[in-house]
Order: structure tokens, then C-alpha cells, then sequence
């Protein structure tokens, strides 16, 4: 009775809240077209995501259960949808299955986005000044606006340059993106047949068919339910499986549970019970991880549950080692360089004021306001020499080079910092099938009715075996599985059900298809393969109304379960002790051999046997009582022909291969060693069981306990306050022990492989991982890098992996590592060009502006210079391609410098040259620069025969010594400070040939035809510079008729000489010097340090190109 009041309240609620359930719902005028508005399917939704007990069933019963919402809908259970009629008012109802994609930033947006940086914005208003004060104020007016306006057009160059790059990025990944999104598919059912098709299309009222390991694509009711468990973390941060019925056993459960416990009907009882009721409905988002469905979808696109929360804001991922490195490299130098800034400013400041103070300088109104500007100028401009914001620039070109590249080596990379981290992995835990293995299984030997066939040298005939054997073992292959070949799609479904089949073709039995649609309505329970029960079974009626479950799995599990065997003659025999030795005994033969061996069993059901009994782990029973063996399947998978070698290499680049495998150890061992995995008799092989009894799995780190209440991400952390949670050993310091040696992990599940990640990222290692199964999500997740298989692998797999292989191959791995080691190199050698020129550039600025009150380079001829080892180093450095070179030598770790002592040895002595031949320029250049015979537009230093005339604007006292041509359109900037800058900007060309170099090596030009990109946009700068310095003029304060041929030849020769100089740091020993950037504690990660422009970094370089 409290029962059936408690219903009677939940539908007078349920009234209450959505109102009568009629056709005529005003608000929605295409309601009475299909009898349910969107509105009110929404309301079952949410009825279920806010369940205190079984709300979600009482409001479908509301709207006549399953069959009323397929009547409302205009669905077909049996048939599904027709492709023939008109779907318009569905669509225009209920919407279609398709995200909202994201708008993509137009080219207006990223360039007012590159504006939002501060010293951007300080120096256009400077430029602005200058140009006004120039123009108006300024004594040469048809000039003196010429600086400011060169510094509005640099900064506008800097800003078109970030747009474009940003716009191909985004392009990249959108490509990306596209091509990932095309591998998504789905069981459709329409026009009475399944289809494989892709989520895009489902509708409302569409019948779709979920299976183990895919991603719920929209909004449901399951129809029909077989042991389906689906995780819902994706939508509310919990991570347990959560069990669903199809919506008769749900309601049927609910009514027994209420009746069992009517006290739970109380309204002065709050307690929750969200699940313990099993409920229908599934959520878009979610992951299935167990069982087989049908459900009939109830909410597409924006109207399903994923899609009313994807405006939600994207958590930003963890930073990786080298991201760390670089943002405390750039905070020191982003601080070193505000302080010469300062001290370059305050130096001009104080001067001037002295200056004026002293009566050495009378103020000019027409002049000294402009030289005021251009002091302020030149501090900015230091600034922004100083700080590498080029850095997230070369990240971001490098990794889109390599995410791009490493396509054509089968690596589809969905997040983009994966392909960074795995430079940087020193342990890769490997699936064995399909990775390893070819994935391509046959039976190579079967043992049956007491006897062992070889199906690789002479395979036997149907004719072997007696007739009503076959028929038995054509039942258990054909019923169990629902593999198939297509004359079109080939193999479709698990390799070892293909295997089976095609041991059945061998004995010629090819009606496998008409086997299971004899079957098919006397299907009564099918339990789909688990990775915990390893075995799969399906329960099928005879036609005299018996019935028998079909058991496959693997042979240990399911042997040990059998009572009986079929003789030779087909008479039972009961498995006694002698019977079991000869079963081990074959089963260890096979296991040597390298075969993978499945059991096939069976078992006729007594009557009074309940089918859904389970035991204390939750499994089946009937899976493990009375079984008779029919037969043990030795399958052979071919090792990939590249593997050992692949292996191998890994092994000489310092990376350690271990294998995780679901077969048993006797299988993995002759594998393992097939492939150099084991190549000597000390590494051990163990069992998942027994690793994770020693090591005891993993707990909270904090709360020390398997399962505790701490948020397992950052969105379920935010909605409850509870702590992190961070997954450890449980015993870290045994785990450390066993895994100094262990070389493959057995009869291993998913769980097992999150534990041995776990413990080796404990251990500080940076470990790859690979997995196919919905259950290895979690392994994908904690590991550095995570690798899903492309074609074996579930769509949840796929989403938790940061890398993608589309050829399922171990091989392809390595030339991730490649890849990874190469992106690493690249940023290294861009950050020896930059921080050379940063280092000569800030100190030349700071002394000449501090001695001789100018910065012997110009604001806008140091805007050209960070053009240059910002944007062109960047594309030019960044996209080095790898060899084979990067597997000769051990990962970098963690706590690595990222600057080493031979890079700061190459950095400090190719500044000293540059600053000693600056500094002898600028105070000396007069006495040995050359001025021709050829230039006779231009004054010669009488003092010095053939020499350029001085160009310091003012003398170490503060007397005016060029000022005066300076300003006089006649003579106009220096030929003197034009030789400063060509040479200054040659020398950075130079250098940056050297900069491809990061160890002691004589040849730098080697492998430099390989990267054709470098040589083009070396050869453009060269010529830009060349433009920029015969017809710069007053912009880029370079001498009115440029530079002489000869002077060229005089500036190129002086640049050459770091070639030289680079030759003689081969000899200084590289132990002198220190190291540089190591990754930030989390206290310096949280100080602020970055707050000026260095802060570039930290812009997310993460790019899930599934979303």
C-alpha cells in the first residue's frame, strides 16, 4: 500500500512540474504531430539526473512506458526509422545529432587578441606620440615623424604575423579534428536492416544498437539490456560502473525493491538512492564498459544532456615537463630583462636631468620633447627584446610541424603536448594483440574428442570428427560470437571469433550466418567477453525446449570449471585427475608454442536452474558449473615483422619495452622473448593476480584507501569541494622492488595496468601506454602519453589517449619517440639562437644608450631584429625533421636543464664576439670601417683617410657630434651606424646556422638540405635585410644610398666570423658553465612570476581534436 501511495505522489509531482501529459501542449506547435514535446523528454532526463529513488521510470510509465514514447515518436521497434519519409518535422522538433562547433577566431579577433599584450599596446602608443611630436612639434617635421610611424607599422607586422601563424594553427587542427571525428560510427537500425553509420545522423526515434566500449552518441531508453554497466564520469564526475536494465526489468525492479522496503517511501526519509535502482536511461557522453544493448533515442544534438553542457569552459591540462621548464626559464629572463629596461630609462632620465640641471643642455622645445619619447621608447623596446615571447610561438610551430608529420608515420595526435612528452618517455607498457602482433589470428592447432590436429601442416577433414561433434562445435562457435566476413568491410569484429570461424571454414562449415538466424529467436542470454570474467557465454533454447549455455574464454579459466570432456568416440568422460594433467598438459604445450589457447564448453540447464544467478564476484554461475569441454583452440597471431627491431632500438635509446597482456604466462613469456622483450632469464614474468596482491593495487594517496570520497578530477572537485584525489601504490616500496625487473605483466587486467602506471610515474619515469578497451581508459588517462589503437580500439579508448595509432602498430610508437625527442631538440636549439641574441641585444642597447644616449640599435631596427629570431627563427629552427641520430642517446628526464652546459658555452660565447665587435663598432668604427671611393655622396673622416665618418649623435660628455647631419635630410643617419646594424643582424643569420647544432660538432651545415624551409627563410630574411638597409633611410635610420657592394662583402666578412669563433668554444670544455630551466615548484607555479609578457607561455597548447 505505502508502495502504491509513494507512485501516486511521484506522478502528482511529476504533473505538477511538466503539467498534463496531451497532445495539445500550447507551447510547442509541433507537439500533436508526434504526441511528446521536447520539452517534456527533457523532463525525463532530468528526472533522471536528480533522482533521489526511481523518479526517471515513473515518468516514463507516465508516458505509457517504452511502447507510448515509441507511438508518440512514430518509431518502430522491429524496423527503425524509414530512409523514405520525409523527415522534416523531426528534425525541426527535435534537432539533429550535431554539435554547435565551436566558432573558429576570425583573423580581426586573434590580431585584437595579440593587441590585449601590454608591451604591444605600450609601444603603439609611443609610436603614436612620437609620430605626433615628430610631425608637429619636432624642428624637421617633413621627417621626424618617420620613427614613430615605423614603430606603428613594426608592431603592425608583429601582430599580422601572430594572426597568420594562430590561423594556420587553427586550420591544422581543425583538419585534424575532421579527419578524427570521420572514425566515429554507430549500429543504426533502419528500414528493418543495421547499419554502421556515423552519430551525425541518428534522429529522435531512432532504435540503435550499444555495444562494449562506445560512447553514448544521444539521449535514451534502453529497449533491451544484456549485463550493460556504463560510466557516467564524463557528465557527473563519478567514476563507478553504473548498471542499466532495459525499462521492463527497470520498472519491474523498482516494484519489487519498493515492495521489499516500504519504509523507503517515508517522506521524512531524504536519503538518496540514486542507482539502487537501475534505471533506462542513458546519457549522451557517457562510456559503455560492459554488455550489449538497444535503446531508442530520446534527445539529439543541443537538446541532449552532453549538449546542454557544452558551453561549459574546458579545464585547462596539466603542463608538461618541458611547458614547466620554459615558463621558469622565461620568468627569469622575463625579470632580467624588465631590470635592464629600468636601468636603461632611469640611466637616460636621470642624464638629461643632470644635463638640464647643469646648464650642459638648454631645453628645447622642439627637440627634447621627442628625445624624451624616444627614451621611454628605448626602455620599452629593451623590454621587448629581453623577454622571449617567441618561445609559445616555436612551441606551438614545432608540435603543429610534428602533430602534422607524424600523421604520414600512422600517429594521430589528439593532444597536442603528447607529442612533447614522449621525447621524454623512458618506459613504453605495450599491448601485445595487434600492437606487437600482426592481429591477424588463425587456429594453428586444436585439441578435441582426445586428440591434438595441426591445422598448420596438415589441417584435418570434416570428415575426422563424427557428425554430432560437429554440430556441437558449430553451435558453440557460430552461436558465441558476432564476428563476421563481409564480401566488402573483410573481418568484421574480434580477431578471435574471426579465428574460430575460420577453423569452422577449414572443416567446411561456412552457414555461420544462417546458424545464428536459426538461432536467433531462441537467443535467451548473452553474456558479452569481460576482461574480469575472461571469458564470454551465451544461453541459447533447443528446439525440444531445452536449454544450453555456449561457453568461450580463456583455457585455464575455463577448464578448470569442466566436469567432463568428449572422448574420442564422443562418449563423455569425467574430468578426473588424469583427464585434468592431460588438459594442463596440452594447454602448456600450446602456451610454449607462443598460441594463445581458448577453451570452447558447454552445459545443458537443468530446469530448476535460475540462469541470473551469480556469485560472490558477480559472475554468471551457469559460466562455471558442470561445463563439459568440447574443445581447446591453440591461435597463433604473428608477430609484426618490424617489432624486434623496433624493440631494440628502443632498448639503445634508454627506453624500457614491457609488455601487458591478457594471456597467460607460459604465451607471454615465448612472445616476450620472440620480440626482445625478455632477452635474459633474470626479467620476470608475472601475473596480474599476483602483482596485485603484492602490490595491493592503488589508494588515495591522502585518504590511503581504494575507495574513498576525494574528487577523482577538477569538475567533481568544484561541485563537492572535496580534495584531488591522486592515485598511489598502495605498496610502493615492494612495487619497486618487483618492478626493477618485471618485463611483462600476464593474465593481466585493465586495473593492473592503471597500477603499474601508476607506480612507474611514482617512480618519476615518463611512461607511454597503450590500450584498445573501454576499461583501459584510466591507464591512458594516468600515463604521460596515452596510445589508442585505430583500429582495434573502443571509441572510449580513443578519447582518454593523447596519440592515436591508425595501423596499431608498436613501430609506430618509435617514431613517436622520434618525433617527441625532435620537438624537444628544435625548441632547444631555437632557445640557443634566441637567448644569444636577447644577451647581445639588451646589453648593447642598455651600455650605448647609458654612455653615448642612444641605442646604437634603434628602436624599429630591434623590432626587426625580434622579427627575426621571433617569428622567422621560430618557423625556420622549429621544424628541423628527425633522424635516426635521436634514438642513439638516453631520454631527457624530468628535473633535466633544458639549457645545457655546451648550449650556455655556444649562448655566452657568441654574445662575447657579438658584443666585442658591437662595442668596437660603435666607439672605434670611425678608425677602421671603410667608406670606397665609389660612395662620393658621402663624407669621409678626414682624420682617417678612407674611413666613415663618426656616427654617434652625442659624445661621452653629452656634446652633440652627428646630431646635426642626422637631422639634416642632406646627410641623414650614418653609414657609420648602418655597418652596426647590417653586421649585428648578419651576425644572427649566422649564428642561426650554428643554433642547429646543440652538442660540440664541427659541421653545422650537416643535414641542412633537409629542411628546405630553414634554407628559404634564411635566404628571405637575408634579402629583406638587404631591402631594408638600401632604401630604409629615416625608418630604419640606415644611411640614405645604403651600403656599397664592397661594404657588403666588409659586413658578411665580419659575420663569418662566428663560424670561426664557434670552432674555438669546440675547445673550451663545456664543465665550466652552469645549467638553466628546470621545471617550477607548484609554489612558483602559483607566484605570478610571469605577469609580463613571458606569461605567452602559459597559453594552452592542448588541442582535443575530438572535441
Amino acid at each position: 500500500m505505502n508502495g502504491l501511495k509513494y507512485i501516486n505522489e511521484v506522478y502528482d509531482e511529476i504533473n505538477m512540474k511538466i503539467g498534463p501529459l496531451n497532445a495539445s501542449e500550447q507551447e510547442d506547435p509541433l507537439v500533436s504531430s508526434f504526441g511528446i514535446s521536447k520539452k517534456e523528454i527533457t523532463d525525463i532526463i532530468e528526472f533522471y539526473r536528480s533522482r533521489k529513488l526511481a523518479e526517471d521510470i515513473d515518468c516514463l510509465v507516465e508516458h505509457g512506458g517504452v511502447q507510448g514514447l515509441v507511438e508518440k515518436l512514430k518509431a518502430n521497434k522491429e524496423n527503425g526509422l524509414s530512409s523514405t519519409e520525409d523527415q522534416t518535422d523531426r528534425i525541426a522538433t527535435f534537432g539533429k545529432n550535431e554539435r554547435i562547433k565551436e566558432k573558429d577566431k576570425t583573423y580581426l579577433s586573434i590580431c585584437w587578441e595579440a593587441m590585449g599584450d601590454m608591451t604591444l599596446r605600450i609601444l603603439t602608443v609611443s609610436g603614436l606620440v612620437s609620430l605626433i611630436i615628430g610631425a608637429v612639434v619636432d624642428e624637421h617635421p617633413e621627417y621626424g615623424w618617420v620613427e614613430g610611424f615605423a614603430i606603428i607599422i613594426a608592431v603592425v607586422v608583429v601582430v599580422n604575423v601572430t594572426a597568420i601563424n594562430d590561423l594556420q594553427k587553427q586550420k591544422k587542427f581543425n583538419d585534424l579534428k575532421d579527419q578524427n571525428n570521420k572514425t566515429k560510427c554507430i549500429s543504426l537500425l533502419r528500414d528493418g536492416a543495421w547499419n554502421l553509420v556515423h552519430p551525425n545522423v541518428l534522429l529522435v526515434g531512432d532504435i540503435v544498437k550499444l555495444e562494449n566500449g562506445v560512447t553514448i552518441p544521444a539521449d535514451g531508453i534502453m529497449i533491451e539490456s544484456s549485463q550493460i554497466e556504463i560510466v557516467e564520469a564524463a557528465m557527473t564526475g563519478e567514476n563507478e560502473n553504473i548498471k542499466k536494465l532495459g525499462y521492463k526489468e527497470s520498472l519491474q525492479y523498482r516494484d519489487e525493491f519498493i515492495k521489499d522496503n516500504p519504509w523507503i517511501c517515508d517522506k521524512a526519509y531524504t536519503e538518496d538512492h540514486h542507482h539502487e535502482i537501475p534505471s533506462p536511461v542513458v546519457l549522451s557522453g557517457t562510456n559503455l564498459t560492459e554488455g550489449v544493448g538497444v535503446m531508442i533515442v530520446l534527445a539529439v544534438g543541443k537538446n541532449s544532456a552532453e549538449g546542454r553542457i557544452m558551453d561549459l569552459a574546458e579545464q585547462e591540462d596539466e603542463a608538461t615537463p618541458l611547458m614547466k621548464k620554459l615558463d621558469k626559464l622565461a620568468g627569469s629572463i622575463g625579470k632580467g630583462g624588465l631590470a635592464a629596461a629600468i636601468i636603461t630609462m632611469i640611466a637616460l632620465y636621470i642624464r638629461f636631468i643632470i644635463e638640464i640641471g647643469t646648464g650642459i643642455k638648454v631645453w628645447d622645445r622642439h627637440k627634447d620633447p621627442n628625445l624624451l619619447v624616444k627614451y621611454f621608447i628605448i626602455g620599452i623596446t629593451v623590454l621587448v627584446v629581453a623577454i622571449p615571447e617567441g618561445l609559445p610561438l616555436a612551441v606551438t610551430i614545432s608540435l603543429a610541424y610534428s602533430v602534422k608529420k607524424m600523421q604520414v608515420d600512422n600517429n594521430l595526435v589528439r593532444k597536442m603536448q603528447a607529442c612533447e612528452t614522449m621525447g621524454g618517455a623512458d618506459v613504453i607498457c605495450s599491448d601485445k594483440t595487434g600492437t606487437l602482433t600482426q592481429n591477424k589470428m588463425t587456429v594453428s592447432e586444436f585439441w578435441g574428442v582426445g586428440s591434438l590436429f595441426s591445422f598448420d601442416k596438415n589441417p584435418p577433414s570434416h570428415k575426422t570428427f563424427q557428425a554430432e561433434y560437429l554440430h556441437l562445435l558449430k553451435e558453440s562457435i557460430f552461436t558465441n560470437s558476432s564476428a563476421y566476413i563481409d564480401p566488402k568491410k573483410g573481418q568484421v569484429g574480434s580477431k578471435t571469433e574471426i579465428a574460430m570461424l575460420l577453423l569452422m571454414l577449414t572443416l567446411g562449415h561456412s552457414d555461420y550466418l544462417e546458424t545464428r538466424m536459426n538461432y536467433f529467436e531462441r537467443f535467451y542470454k548473452i553474456y558479452p567477453f569481460s576482461s574480469k570474467r575472461k571469458r564470454s557465454s551465451i544461453v541459447v533454447s533447443l528446439e525440444d525446449g531445452r536449454k544450453r549455455v555456449h561457453v568461450k574464454g580463456a583455457a585455464e579459466v575455463v577448464a578448470k570449471n569442466c566436469s567432463h570432456y568428449i572422448n574420442i568416440d564422443g562418449s563423455l568422460r569425467k574430468m578426473d585427475a588424469d583427464g585434468q594433467n592431460i588438459v594442463n598438459t596440452v594447454i602448456m604445450s600450446m602456451t610454449e608454442k607462443a598460441l594463445r589457447v581458448i577453451a570452447l564448453a558447454y552445459s545443458d540447464i537443468q530446469t530448476n536452474l535460475d540462469i541470473d544467478s551469480v556469485d560472490e564476484h558477480g559472475f554468471p554461475l551457469i559460466e562455471s558449473q558442470n561445463l563439459i569441454l568440447i574443445g581447446l583452440a591453440g591461435i597463433r597471431d604473428p608477430l609484426r615483422d618490424e617489432v624486434p627491431d623496433a624493440v631494440r632500438k628502443c632498448q639503445g635509446a634508454g627506453i624500457t619495452v614491457r609488455m601487458v597482456t591478457g594471456d597467460n604466462k607460459a604465451t607471454a613469456r615465448a612472445i616476450a622473448k620472440e620480440c626482445f622483450i625478455i632477452t635474459s632469464d633474470d626479467q620476470l614474468v608475472m601475473e596480474g593476480k599476483e602483482f596485485n596482491e603484492i602490490t595491493g593495487g592503488t589508494v588515495c594517496n591522502k585518504c590511503k584507501e581504494k575507495i574513498c570520497p576525494c574528487a577523482r578530477n577538477k569538475k567533481e572537485h568544484e561541485r563537492t569541494g572535496q580534495p584531488l584525489r591522486k592515485d598511489v601504490v598502495a605498496n610502493f616500496e615492494q612495487f619497486k622492488n618487483i618492478v626493477k625487473n618485471l618485463a611483462v605483466l600476464a593474465r593481466s587486467s585493465p586495473d593492473d595496468k592503471y597500477t603499474l602506471v601508476c607506480g612507474l610515474r611514482q617512480m618519476d619515469h615518463v611512461v607511454a601506454v597503450t590500450g584498445d578497451g573501454t576499461n583501459d581508459a584510466p591507464a591512458l588517462k594516468k600515463a604521460d602519453i596515452g596510445f589508442a589503437m585505430g583500429i582495434a580500439g573502443t571509441e572510449t579508448a580513443k578519447e582518454a589517449a593523447g596519440i592515436i595509432l591508425l595501423d596499431d602498430n608498436f613501430n609506430s610508437i618509435v617514431r613517436a619517440v622520434v618525433w617527441g625527442r625532435n620537438v624537444y631538440d628544435n625548441i632547444r636549439c631555437f632557445l640557443q639562437f634566441q637567448l644569444t641574441v636577447n644577451v647581445a641585444a639588451v646589453i648593447l642597447a642598455m651600455i650605448g644608450a647609458i654612455t653615448i644616449q642612444q641605442s646604437p640599435l634603434t628602436s624599429v631596427q630591434l623590432l626587426w631584429v625580434n622579427l627575426i629570431m621571433d617569428s622567422f627563427a621560430s618557423l625556420a629552427l622549429a621544424t628541423d625533421p628527425p633522424t635516426d641520430e635521436h634514438l642513439k642517446r638516453k631520454p631527457h628526464k624530468r628535473k633535466d636543464f633544458i639549457i645545457t652546459k655546451t648550449m650556455w658555452k655556444h649562448i655566452f660565447g657568441q654574445a662575447i664576439l657579438q658584443l666585442s665587435l658591437m662595442f668596437a663598432m660603435v666607439y672605434a668604427g670611425e678608425y677602421f670601417l671603410p667608406e670606397f671611393d665609389d660612395n662620393e655622396n658621402i663624407e669621409t673622416n678626414d682624420n682617417n683617410g678612407k674611413t666613415v665618418i663618426c656616427g654617434r649623435l652625442y659624445d661621452y660628455n653629452g656634446e652633440e657630434l652627428y646630431k646635426e647631419h642626422y637631422d639634416n635630410s642632406k646627410y641623414g643617419p650614418s653609414r657609420h651606424f648602418t655597418y652596426i646594424f647590417n653586421i649585428f643582424v648578419l651576425l644572427q643569420l649566422v649564428n642561426e646556422i650554428n643554433s642547429r647544432k646543440l652538442r660540440d660538432e664541427f659541421n653545422v651545415f650537416s643535414r641542412i638540405h633537409k629542411n628546405w624551409l630553414f634554407i628559404m627563410i634564411w635566404i628571405i630574411t637575408f634579402f629583406i635585410q638587404v631591402l631594408v638597409v638600401q632604401v630604409g633611410n629615416y625608418a630604419f635610420s640606415c644611411n640614405r644610398f645604403g651600403l656599397s657592394v664592397l661594404q657588403w662583402l666588409v659586413s658578411i666578412g665580419f659575420s663569418i666570423l662566428s663560424f670561426f669563433w664557434r670552432w674555438l668554444l669546440l675547445l673550451i670544455p663545456s664543465g665550466v658553465f652552469p645549467e638553466a630551466g628546470r621545471e617550477l615548484s607548484s609554489g612558483e607555479m602559483n607566484s605570478g612570476i610571469l605577469s609580463i609578457r613571458a606569461s605567452g607561455l602559459n597559453r594552452r597548447h592542448s588541442y582535443n581534436l575530438a572535441a
